[in-house]
């Protein structure tokens, strides 16, 4: 009996190891972003873009966020009353886009999700969103999470999230 409750606590015990190695390691991501610089050339794999952007990241993602966009395809005006409660005026755009996150351990690709609300800080507009993690290459290969953000093109902005690997 005792030897059948031995070996029942170890293979408990190395299933509880084993589940939590595969589980994935997740590391909350706290960063902030900076000032957009608008690229001329804009691919990525071999897809065109109609329009990328480039900012630095620092924090405990620091690299280098690629955005790419296809406003032609992927954005759409919102249609808000004019006596609506909020924010004084309601130039908003929805859009989707694909992001890069370049690091120097490999990089995080997400796919996004956004609003852009193009009369706030004036000129520049604010744009707010949440990005899915689909994957990765070095470190991050397989990854998943999430990032959500608020930034401006001139002032950037912050980055809060989660990012698991396998």
């Amino acid at each position: 009996m005792k030897k059948q409750l031995f070996a029942g606590l170890m293979v408990f015990a190395l299933c509880l190891a084993v589940s939590s190695a595969t589980a994935g390691d997740c590391k909350k991501i706290i960063a902030n972003v900076g000032a957009a610089t608008y690229l001329d050339e804009c691919s990525y794999e071999g897809e065109d873009y109609v329009w990328c952007i480039e900012t630095p990241v620092t924090g405990n993602l620091r690299g280098t966020w690629h955005y790419y966009s296809r406003p032609d395809d992927n954005y759409f005006d919102l249609t808000v009353p004019d006596d609506a409660l909020g924010i004084p005026g309601w130039n908003l755009l929805v859009v989707w886009s694909l992001s890069v996150f370049e690091t120097r351990k490999g990089d995080i690709i997400t796919q996004e999700n956004e609003i852009l609300n193009q009369d706030i800080f004036d000129p520049y507009g604010a744009l707010s969103g949440m990005a899915f993690i689909v994957g990765g290459t070095g470190d991050y290969e397989g990854a998943t999470g999430w990032l959500g953000f608020v930034t401006t093109e001139v002032n950037g902005g912050v980055l809060r999230g989660e990012v698991c690997t396998p």
